[in-house]
């Protein structure tokens, strides 16, 4: 084994923040997040006469605890001639190739007077690498 002198005054913190920084510099793109819905990858169902639902946002983000989760944001507006009362979403995260439902949930928007709208936002989860259609269905309870 041989010495290098030129090496001896690295300290240990410097050593892991190269390593580190190499670390950071390989892997850079190793984990991306596909955007949700795109130009026609949202879907408003039928549901209820008189409510309609608009996709505000999405924002991918990956996590640890729980993998790839989109937060999606919802405007559900009341376009018809009478207040609506208990409006609920149900909301399905569809991939786009098998057609599978990846995840779903029921969300509640409440009582929306005439001409006024409500924003909700949810938490689905999805799989990093598949492409997925959004399917926002307003259902009355």
């Amino acid at each position: 084994m041989s010495f290098h002198p030129e090496y001896s005054d690295m300290k240990p913190s410097r050593v892991l923040f190269i390593l580190f920084g190499l670390s950071a510099l390989l892997c850079a793109g190793c984990i991306s997040v596909p955007e949700l819905p795109g130009d026609g990858d949202f879907e408003a169902g039928a549901g209820v006469g008189g409510v309609s639902v608009n996709l505000v946002r999405s924002e991918p983000t990956f996590s640890m605890s729980r993998g790839c989760i989109w937060k999606v944001t919802l405007q559900v507006f009341n376009t018809g001639e009478a207040e609506v009362r208990n409006v609920n979403l149900h909301l399905e995260m569809v991939d786009t190739e098998s057609a599978a439902v990846r995840d779903s949930m029921d969300i509640f928007a409440g009582t929306i007077p005439v001409g006024e709208s409500r924003v909700v936002t949810a938490e689905l989860d999805g799989d990093c690498i598949n492409e997925y259609t959004l399917r926002a269905t307003p259902v009355l309870l």
